[in-house]
């Protein structure tokens, strides 16, 4: 699968995960903008938090400041892996791994899987 920025515009306003359990980090945030540029995928978050406790499973999530992220192409494979089952359905998720540097990297629609911000330790949201 090819990702260009038209494929990827669909999952602003929604989510993506990153994790590697090798680097024992998983982070998830709210994607304010997002692109493919130079053959790297370019993510501008709204908001992001760090799972601490992962692996195996994050006990709490923390706020992060780092609110930008890039990935090479070359260095991942993409698939598409479909709706986040049938407690929260959504249209399709888009997954991206690296053997190379052994992250796995999730993009969430709008309408699936959602961290809720309101459980994030440190963020203060605006409210709208």
């Amino acid at each position: 699968m090819q990702l260009t920025t038209q494929a990827v515009e669909r999952f602003k306003g929604g989510q993506m995960e990153i994790q590697n359990q090798n680097e024992g980090y998983m982070y998830r945030g709210e994607v304010e903008t997002i692109a493919v540029e130079n053959n790297e995928l370019r993510v501008k978050f709204a908001w992001l938090a760090k799972g601490e406790g992962f692996p195996p499973i994050p006990q709490k999530w923390i706020k992060d400041d780092r609110l930008d992220y890039a990935a090479s192409l070359e260095i991942y494979s993409v698939s598409d892996i479909g709706s986040s089952g049938h407690d929260t359905g959504g249209d399709s998720r888009i997954c991206l791994n690296s053997f190379i540097v052994g992250e796995t990297v999730v993009l969430f629609p709008r309408n699936g899987s959602k961290l809720d911000p309101a459980k994030v330790e440190g963020l203060q949201l605006a409210q709208a």
